[in-house]
């Protein structure tokens, strides 16, 4: 059973093709046959290279050429076709089909002729360019009246055999005015094909500015060698490549006086873009005034954007363009316009050491230490201070990494130009700028890069002030470039060790603990508050018996001192007096530290000293370490602990206010 019904469907799909092959075949090859015999034109309309529009209802003859997949006008002026626009017109002539025809052979016995249809002077003709040279052939069109019904048209056939109505789609496209067939943008290179940026401005000087695309950079290479501003280079590309046509006036070869009129032959600007083995270039002319009729239209424009007389290089087409102020400030200047404001150029670059030097001759060494990696902690990039001593030594010192260096990194990164002075300056110009012997050399060393064995040459930047200290002046020693800079710039590099120093002072170790605090006033020589543990007692239970104020002091307390950390790092030695308002006085208060610690041969005890200045103000205190030898301006937290203890007592609080005395008044 199975076997029959295998053989009937074996046989039922052999039936199927034969039908597909044999009589779907056959209707498709009829189909296509009857398509054949409705199109008007012949496979050699498949290749149209060129196409002239001709007629009485056309003021100029119109030629459009193909080269490779553009389009252009050849006729009446050269300038790139709509893309669009052509499109439809080759689209209508390669798929044209007539609804019916008739043989022109016939006409006599109608006792019409091709005149009343309107093919002896048609209104339209279009003939064509088709195939490849030396086989090309030249196909002609006349394009007659439309029908009284149907939206159709009469059509004279290329052999002139035939009359042909077909849709007047047609018409439609080949009646477009000269402003739907041109390109309405001057350029035709797209930003990122875009390889170089000339202008050249009229006046004296006929600057001439070139810029190079390398890579994702662009570089100045005239009028000086140096770098352009990415973003502010590709904002102009933009704005130059959006420009737009407004009006055309013909081409000089047929009105000679365009040329006296425009201007174009002595441009204003001259703007070339050059691309893939390509360039383009724009020639402004004359700026059109109100009074100019060939402006009265567009003198609406003119307060904000001007609009010039303009010609495109190797084309004859005189037109008008409206130029954008803005555009056109950055082109007039390009030169610092485009200029990239950063006075540091550290795309890229691991800065490994920074050097930082004064006119004194004082100087700080900051040096990036190996970062450290493990498995249970993130990778660190750790830098310490290296101050010289008086003999000569040189002395480390942690760095803050995480904010002050960071910070001054950032700075250096962010230096940027508020103005070019001068290209080349001369020696009074730098003396005046105070960059014979600057107020600040900042060096920058440079780690070994990734792809190379050698690192970087290093980096000077020099940056110095006018006698009025008002304007400062920055340029680097490889360089002859002077930029007007921000001053702050001073502020935020100073040259001095302490303010690279890192604001943690001591943590205590793992395994250490506070056993004992005392607070002592050195001037009366008393005892303020002291505490220690002893047995089972902890620090929560010395801390119930206090008041409350006292007790969350001293929870405040152990941890500020646990981990002691610097507001600001005063003086890098321990004197035995301090400076406060204004008075050097010996120090108030002494905190003594017992710290524990538990290691291999038991528990042992050491006293660590602080000493407290009289409070300078309400949020400044200084503290010494004999220990740590330095002076530093306490935490606030550390300052409101120390108060609870030592004057808390003598605060009177809040003074109450009570109600004057209600009198009454005499009676008249």
């Amino acid at each position: 059973m199975r076997t029959k019904i295998t053989l009937l469907l074996l046989l039922l799909n052999v039936v199927l093709f034969f039908f597909i092959f044999g009589f779907e075949r056959q209707w498709h090859t009829e189909a296509l046959t009857e398509q054949a015999r409705k199109r008007v034109l012949g496979p050699d309309a498949a290749n149209i290279h060129a196409l002239t529009i001709t007629g009485a209802s056309l003021e100029n003859e119109i030629r459009l050429e193909r080269n490779g997949d553009a389009w252009s006008l050849a006729a009446p002026y050269e300038w790139p076709a709509n893309p669009h626009a052509i499109s439809r017109i080759v689209n209508e002539l390669q798929f044209l089909e007539h609804d019916t025809s008739f043989d022109v052979a016939n006409l006599d016995a109608t006792g019409l002729s091709l005149a009343d249809y309107g093919l002896i002077d048609p209104a339209l003709a279009v003939t064509f360019d088709a195939g490849s040279a030396p086989n090309t052939t030249t196909t002609s069109l006349a394009i007659g009246n439309r029908t009284e019904i149907g939206q159709r048209l009469y059509v004279l056939a290329p052999d002139a055999s035939k009359v042909h109505v077909v849709p007047d789609s047609l018409a439609n496209s080949l009646s477009l005015d000269l402003s739907q067939l041109r390109a309405n943008s001057c350029f035709t290179i797209p930003v990122f094909e875009v390889r170089s940026l000339n202008l050249q401005n009229d006046g004296p000087a006929n600057v001439r500015v070139r810029l190079r695309r390398d890579g994702n950079r662009w570089t100045f290479e005239s009028p000086v060698v140096t770098r352009a501003s990415k973003t502010a280079t590709e904002v102009v590309l933009n704005d130059i490549t959006a420009l737009r046509t407004t009006n055309f006036l013909g081409a000089p070869s047929r009105q000679p006086e365009l040329l006296t009129v425009s201007g174009v032959t002595t441009p204003t600007l001259r703007i070339t873009l050059e691309g893939n083995n390509r360039r383009e270039t724009l020639l402004l002319g004359n700026e059109i005034t109100p009074e100019d009729s060939a402006a009265a239209d567009a003198a609406t424009t003119l307060v904000a954007n001007p609009e010039f007389y303009a010609q495109m290089e190797d084309r004859d087409a005189i037109f008008t363009v409206v130029l954008p102020e803005r555009l056109a400030s950055d082109l007039r200047n390009a030169q610092s316009e485009l200029r990239d404001r950063s006075v540091l150029d550290l795309r890229g670059s691991t800065i490994d050491a920074i050097t930082l030097a004064d006119e004194e001759g004082d100087e700080v060494v900051l040096q990036k230490l190996e970062t450290v990696e493990s498995e249970a902690t993130e990778s660190i990039n750790a830098w310490q201070v290296v101050q010289r001593e008086a003999d000569g030594t040189l002395r480390p010192q942690p760095a803050d990494s995480t904010v002050i260096v960071d910070e001054l990194i950032q700075a250096l990164r962010e230096l940027r130009a508020d103005s070019f002075e001068r290209d080349v300056p001369t020696d009074a110009e730098l003396e005046a700028w105070g960059l014979t012997r600057p107020d600040r050399t900042i060096t920058l060393s440079f780690a070994t890069g990734l792809g190379g064995p050698t690192a970087p040459p290093d980096v000077t930047l020099q940056i110095g002030t006018d006698q009025a200290g008002q304007r400062a002046f920055a340029k680097t020693a490889r360089e002859t470039f002077v930029y007007g800079v921000d001053p702050v710039i001073l502020d935020r590099t100073p040259v001095d060790p302490l303010h690279y120093r890192a604001r943690l002072l001591r943590e205590l170790p793992a395994g250490a603990r506070i056993s004992g605090i005392s607070i002592q006033d050195m001037s009366a020589d008393e005892v303020v508050y002291e505490a220690a543990l002893s047995g089972e007692t902890t620090w929560e239970d010395i801390g119930s018996a206090l008041p409350p104020a006292q007790n969350n002091a001293l929870k405040t307390l152990r941890a500020q001192l646990s981990t002691l950390r610097a507001q600001r790092l005063v003086e890098d030695s321990f004197p035995d007096s301090v400076r406060v308002n204004g008075q050097v006085l010996p120090w108030r208060y002494r905190i003594d530290l017992e710290l524990s610690v538990s290691g291999d041969e038991g528990e042992q005890t050491q006293t660590f000293s602080l000493f407290l200045a009289e409070r300078d103000g309400g949020d400044s205190q200084l503290i010494g370490s004999p220990d740590l030898d330095i002076v530093f301006e306490a935490m606030p937290d550390l300052i409101d602990a120390v108060w609870t203890f030592t004057y808390a007592e003598r605060d009177p609080g809040p003074i109450e206010l009570t109600e004057p005395p209600v009198i009454d008044e005499p009676t008249l």
